[in-house]
């Protein structure tokens, strides 16, 4: 066959009725790594294309089809949610030269013909196949038939799962699990207080969870499929480890594509940055946006496929609305989304314009992309409208419509470490010496013993050295009551990390009721008193003395606003003393403010607007 051109391609198209609406028949049909399990397709394993490649394709996939070894350049898929996806991919050898599939949905009426439902979809597939020689043209056929009416056939059991409650689709395939061994770790996690229904939902997912549901969980979204709370999930997830159910894998995660580009064993495998091959950036590594911790079962327990299905369809990024792949000095068109809002586009190499979706706009617009990125980059279209793009580069280049503000449910990094089960169950798991990461923001609170140094040349240092100590357990106990981290000790000092802001402030006020009781229970504490102080903003997380720890200028700024603070005071910014009215009222009314006043701080050019608080006498 070497040498031949390909003959005219073998088309089969098939289309199925479906009684629910497009918006709910779409999260099953754009599943493409799902939907290849289910037809029992064979692995896929991808490989970055060759730089020199301009066709659009980011990815050479390699499987086996028939008997053949096949390997092909994957192009990113094409779609516009809910009506319609496709992908194209190129052989580079083996009895087909390529492989068009289309899939679209129309809503319909009972108008359309026998078995079209009102408010329901008729799904159609086209797939397209191009085979090396007219021989193959019956081999082709055949294929294609098969893969069609396996979509035909999935139509009613999808409706039987959304409309009836039906199991889904998709509720296999499921590789076996080791029972025993399932047992076993369970009742580890019980005996380590893990609630028995957590434990119990844990186990079930790990036996009887599909394939594609545990290669990556994320437990805050497996938490909220069970009505679960979110950090009682995580840590409990993070039990799992060591209980030998779980394994722990760090995903670094595209900003655009929001989709793990690399996954690690360890944090001192990441470097500084990273590279997403899809979306052709590199980016820098946030610990709160960029790693984000996901598990699967343990090997011993449960052995999963390696390689995925399918790596890009729809499916995978739900927060892309839109793609298409604009050709070498060609032009696209992309749908506007239906909804009114701001949108962004984003180009192939890190180009964006920005998409003000308005009623009163124009229903078309027009965008170029070249070597200085999109221009215009402030767009505005109506709903429904049609957005050209122009490609006046050299090479392929998919472009995509993003949701803004698209919730995540990733546990990322700098969540994670902000347990202590993480700290104390996975000590050795520290970044890489000398590859600090960024923090986009992290509330830092410091506090320190006013009377301490005093009380050891009073009562001894024994007894000095016992009351210090003893109030580090308080201490300790807060910060973890408030979803914080006690980062270190500094004699009789401590730092403590949070996610939020209102979490840090609440734990500081605690400090002072619960400090004042512990005073009370003590023989010496008449002598001492606290003072606390807190900010907020980013920072870097580094590896010190074999343990995570933060620095930078927020982390500067946090221990000086502290020394600011008198005995039995919390001084904090301003804005997050307001915001304290609203976000927590009732620890906010037995505060009082002492003043209000500005101070500099060294290395911040500008001064900080701070508060002064104390507990209200009798509070």
């Amino acid at each position: 066959m070497v040498g031949l051109l390909p003959m005219d391609a073998v088309v089969v198209t098939r289309s199925v009725n479906l009684a629910s609406a497009p918006e709910r028949v779409w999260p099953f049909l754009s599943d493409t790594d799902r939907f290849n399990r289910l037809l029992g397709m064979s692995e896929v394993r991808y490989r970055p294309v060759d730089p020199a490649n301009k066709t659009g394709a980011r990815f050479v996939g390699e499987t086996r089809a028939g008997g053949f070894r096949l390997a092909y350049d994957e192009y990113p898929f094409e779609w516009s949610r809910p009506r319609a996806f496709s992908v194209h991919r190129r052989m580079h050898g083996g009895p087909i030269a390529s492989l068009t599939w289309q899939c679209t949905l129309a809503a319909s009426r009972t108008a359309d013909g026998p078995g079209a439902l009102e408010g329901g979809t008729r799904a159609t597939l086209r797939l397209e196949l191009v085979p090396r020689s007219a021989i193959l043209r019956p081999v082709a056929w055949l294929n294609a038939r098969s893969v069609t009416a396996s979509f035909a056939n999935l139509g009613p059991i999808i409706d039987a799962h959304v409309v009836e409650g039906a199991p889904s689709p998709y509720a296999g395939p499921v590789s076996p699990a080791d029972a025993v061994r399932v047992e076993a770790a369970l009742a580890r996690l019980r005996s380590e207080g893990v609630p028995a229904g957590l434990a119990d939902r844990m186990g079930a997912l790990v036996r009887e969870a599909a394939d594609a549901d545990v290669t990556r969980i994320r437990p805050f979204e497996q938490a909220d499929l069970w009505g679960e709370d979110r950090r009682a999930t995580l840590r409990a997830f993070l039990r799992a480890v060591p209980a030998g159910l779980l394994e722990m894998r760090w995903g670094l995660v595209c900003p655009s594509c929001l989709t793990s580009s690399q996954e690690s064993s360890g944090l001192d495998e990441i470097g500084a940055d990273a590279h997403c091959q899809l979306c052709d950036i590199t980016y820098e590594l946030d610990l709160d946006r960029a790693v984000e911790a996901t598990f699967k079962p343990h090997l011993a327990i449960r052995r999963l496929p390696e390689a995925m299905f399918c790596m890009g369809g729809p499916a995978r990024t739900p927060h892309v609305l839109v793609q298409a792949t604009a050709a070498p000095h060609g032009m696209t068109t992309l749908d506007i989304p239906l909804e009114a809002g701001r949108y962004r586009l984003f180009a192939r190499g890190g180009a964006t314009a920005a998409i003000e979706v308005d009623p009163a706009a124009a229903s078309t617009a027009e965008v170029s992309l070249d070597a200085e990125g999109l221009h215009p980059v402030q767009i505005a279209a109506a709903p429904g409208g049609s957005l050209r793009v122009t490609n006046a580069l050299e090479d392929g280049r998919h472009v995509k419509i993003e949701r803004l503000g698209f919730a995540s449910a990733a546990a990322t990094a700098h969540v994670v470490s902000t347990f202590d089960e993480f700290r104390s169950l996975f000590a050795r798991d520290v970044l890489k010496r000398g590859t600090p990461l960024k923090v986009a923001r992290a509330a830092l609170l410091f506090s320190d013993l006013t009377g301490s140094t005093a009380l050891y040349t009073k009562v001894g240092d024994a007894a000095a050295f016992r009351l210090v100590d003893d109030h580090f357990d308080v201490m300790r106990a807060i910060v973890a009551s408030h979803d914080g981290v006690l980062v270190k000790t500094m004699g009789d000092a401590l730092m403590a990390a949070f996610v939020d802001d209102t979490a840090c402030a609440r734990a500081a006020m605690e400090a002072l009721a619960r400090f004042e009781a512990f005073r009370d229970t003590q023989a010496h504490g008449a002598h001492v008193g606290i003072k606390v102080g807190m900010f907020a903003g980013a920072c870097y997380v580094v590896t010190a003395n074999g343990a995570l720890d933060y620095f930078g200028q927020t982390v500067n700024v946090a221990s000086r606003v502290q020394h600011l603070a008198g005995s039995g005071e919390i001084v904090m910014p301003a804005d997050t003393h307001a915001a304290l009215a609203t976000l927590a009222p009732e620890p906010y009314a037995l505060l009082e403010l002492v003043e209000r006043f500005e101070a500099r701080v060294k290395g911040v050019a500008d001064p900080l607007s701070l508060v002064r608080v104390r507990r209200k006498a009798g509070a």
